[in-house]
């Protein structure tokens, strides 16, 4: 990771903390229970809405229309013989707002799925798990819609479900906790620039949460942890990553970060550092060489990062761990050869699921007919353009209808001994724009590799390719 001059600090505290992160959930029953009257006409006016609105959408079906027109008397059929608030509406209203999300009437199917909501409530109270579903569904409705706020608050409210009910086991909640994590991290490219920080801070807050939760769920040096433990290694390189941003995010970060804590960049790189030896520590006891000598690789990861002249050596070590698990030399061999982005976004207990991660993305080592030598790391997503060196954080799965623009080039360039670029060359860009050509060979040049090892040395690659991709600004 490069270097960045942080300006001096002045010794100023900053009072304003982490925003709360409001379980802005559930009423009462009462609030939720519509009359008869209110709700009919509702009913009404978003009818008159839909026909409308469906008159002028091009490309709606005959078939659609006929659908949504079925769906629509059964609806009308069951209000007028038990009121609105009957639970059977949920599911011809589940069919309809599916249909309408389908014709493009996002806004539509926004009040219906609202509506199931209510009548789940109604019939089942507000903390009940049953609307987890419900809840999915006007999640990815309201990213279809742009409406960030309220992803955020429909990722709280699963997780505040979760939370309320005790028989959701310690993992349930985890994840749980993750997803609203990972959705932060996701608004940092997806949200106004304004609110960035604001998103990635909170994210910070939940990882801390997370790391409290499995302290207190599993026992002390329960394997459980280490998935957890490492992601907060990784939150800590993210954060040196958007200190050391040089446009506007990199500003607020060090405003809101670095005069808040008071800590030098180099202190988030060490406590990652320390974070890895933690995880070694755990794995010691789990009588597993192949992890062990895992956990050495991941920690020399980090020294990489800090350009600490003892990685090789624990590199080294790291090989010799895995002769001993009785891993096959070719095969240990075979592993240093393939050059990788640091820090890798996931712990891998064994070669086999970490080679597997990387030919996942493309990565492939291949031979001409002259037998020269191509790498190629496959395609690497970085988060954004303001931090065009850390790879983007994955999307939590409840989000996955989120689509955004992606630039992307081709990169050709050299990985020295020391895990550093030099020269990077842009061969083709789509958009084929000179700023994107350059944006990316800058952001090659700023990445740390764990190098290419041969006969247990450091040596030069020539010529590797990657396909380098990165969302556009706002």
């Amino acid at each position: 990771m490069r270097k960045l001059n942080i300006p001096q600090v002045e010794n100023l505290r900053i009072d304003r903390g982490f925003r709360t992160l409001p379980l802005v959930l559930f009423f009462t029953v009462a609030q939720f229970v519509y009359s008869a009257d209110s709700v009919l006409s509702e009913t009404d006016n978003a009818s008159d809405v839909l026909l409308e609105n469906r008159s002028s959408a091009l490309g709606l079906s005959i078939q659609l229309t006929e659908q949504i027109a079925l769906f629509e008397k059964q609806i009308s059929s069951l209000e007028s013989e038990s009121g609105p608030l009957d639970h059977r509406l949920i599911e011809p209203l589940e069919g309809l707002s599916a249909l309408l999300i389908e014709a493009g009437l996002f806004e539509e199917a926004g009040s219906l799925i609202n509506r199931r909501l209510q009548l789940i409530h109604v019939a089942e109270g507000p903390e009940s798990l049953s609307q987890l579903a419900t809840l999915a569904d006007l999640l990815a409705n309201n990213i279809r819609l742009g409406r960030w706020s309220e992803v955020t608050k429909n990722f709280e409210n699963i997780n505040f479900l979760h939370s309320r009910n005790s028989e959701a086991d310690p993992s349930s909640m985890l994840n749980s906790l993750d997803a609203i994590r990972s959705w932060h991290l996701t608004a940092v490219y997806v949200d106004e620039p304004r609110s960035r920080i604001d998103h990635f801070q909170d994210s910070r807050e939940l990882q801390g949460r997370i790391r409290r939760f499995a302290e207190h769920s599993f026992p002390e040096n329960s394997p459980q942890h280490i998935p957890w433990l490492y992601q907060d290694a990784v939150e800590q390189y993210l954060i040196a990553a958007i200190i050391s941003s040089e446009d506007e995010l990199g500003v607020d970060a060090r405003d809101t970060i670095l005069r808040r804590e008071m800590r030098p960049l180099e202190a988030y790189l060490r406590k990652g550092l320390n974070t890895i030896k933690h995880i070694g520590e755990i794995i010691e006891t789990m009588n597993n060489a192949e992890a062990e000598a895992m956990a050495m690789i991941y920690e020399a990861d980090f020294l990489m990062l800090q350009q600490n002249g003892t990685a090789g050596r624990k590199y080294r070590s790291a090989m010799d761990k895995l002769a001993e698990a009785g891993i096959e030399q070719e095969r240990i061999d075979a592993f240093f050869l393939r050059p990788a982005v640091l820090p890798v976004s996931e712990f891998y207990f064994s070669l086999a699921e970490a080679v597997a991660a990387q030919n996942a993305d493309g990565y492939k080592i291949s031979f001409d007919e002259d037998k020269q030598e191509a790498v190629h790391m496959g395609t690497y997503v970085a988060w954004s353009e303001s931090v065009p060196y850390a790879e983007q954080p994955e999307l939590p799965k409840l989000a996955a209808s989120l689509a955004t623009e992606l630039r992307s080039v081709d990169v050709k360039f050299t990985i020295w001994q020391r895990g550093n670029t030099r020269t990077p060359s842009a061969q083709r860009s789509n958009p084929d724009t000179v700023r994107i050509r350059r944006d990316a060979q800058d952001a090659i040049r700023n990445m740390q590799f764990r190098p290419r090892f041969v006969d247990r040395r450091w040596k030069r690659l020539r010529d590797v390719t990657m396909n380098y991709q990165y969302p556009p600004p706002l």
